[in-house]
């Protein structure tokens, strides 16, 4: 059995320094890869990462900033072309702190469950309380509908909590999911193999979604392994580079792609999230106003 770390760093090099240096003392991680996604800050970011290098550590570069798929697919392709194989793949941010013996557990619960794809502890913030979209259910048309606008999320806000899990479901060991959070999880090699790598026809936003299509197609299961935790600290790097308005663009760009690809959107449902998405536009043309005074 053999593990590679993936992390992807973009403009977050204090998180990704603090994590490697952990986690390379980690017995049950053979080979750690970061991929800086072309940062921009600081200027040097590359050259100061690349001091984390040593016979565990590679630290690369992507020729572009292309998002969290290609950034992961990068670093597989590098470990590819210098012919090293893994069983196991463990895709992780850099904002992260999680223990050795919580991946072990992961590695096992893969290592004794063949339909088993993807697997990750749940999901706590820094304060080590649960997160509450640490995993979800698959996306449906009605459930994007309602989530389009601020309005219609008031108003239906219940379909929207049915989307999720309960905290009585994240009292099951093994909680079999729908969805899992990308911050960090691990996956089979033969599974990236099947689905073809992670898909990177979207920058940011639904990566999780298609991911979960992806496995569900080759007919494989994830699960949530609530008996270990690890604590995301959502730095958030590239989010924080985007304004609301390109965020909500990118936003759009991905559910659309997912819908279509995955769900099969028919011609009257895109006609209705354009116009719920010209609906969005609208309220945030009053929301980041507002945003901006109560910040001041």
């Amino acid at each position: 059995m053999k593990l590679a770390l993936i992390v992807v760093n973009y403009n977050d090099i204090i998180d990704t320094k603090r994590y490697i240096t952990k986690v390379q003392q980690y017995q049950i991680i053979d080979k750690i890869v970061v991929v800086d996604n072309k940062s921009t800050e600081p200027q040097n970011s590359f050259e100061l990462l690349k001091q984390l290098e040593n016979k565990k550590v590679d630290v690369i570069q992507t020729e572009k900033n292309g998002g969290y798929t290609y950034g992961n697919n990068f670093g597989i392709d590098y470990l590819k072309s210098k012919n090293e194989e893994y069983d196991y793949y463990a895709i992780s941010n850099p904002d992260i702190d999680i223990s050795e013996e919580a991946i072990k557990r992961c590695i096992s619960f893969l290592e004794e469950n063949k339909k088993a794809g993807m697997v990750a502890p749940r999901m706590l913030n820094g304060d080590g309380k649960a997160i509450r979209r640490s995993a979800w259910k698959y996306r449906t048309i009605k459930r994007e509908i309602v989530h389009a606008t601020r309005i219609s999320e008031l108003l239906f806000y219940k379909v929207l909590r049915d989307g999720e899990y309960l905290e009585e479901d994240y009292k099951n060991p093994e909680l079999k999911v729908e969805v899992i959070s990308g911050a960090f999880f691990i996956i089979k090699k033969e599974v990236l193999d099947k689905i073809n790598m992670f898909d990177e026809n979207v920058f940011l936003f639904y990566e999780e979604d298609i991911l979960a299509m992806q496995l569900k197609e080759q007919g494989y299961e994830i699960y949530s392994l609530n008996n270990i935790n690890f604590r995301h600290y959502e730095s958030q790097a590239i989010g924080k580079s985007f304004n609301y308005f390109k965020k909500m663009r990118e936003l759009y760009n991905s559910k659309m792609y997912y819908h279509t690809t995955y769900t099969k959107l028919n011609k009257i449902q895109v006609l209705i999230f354009r116009l719920l998405h010209g609906i969005r536009i609208i309220e945030l043309l009053v929301e980041v106003p507002v945003r901006k005074i109560l910040k001041k």
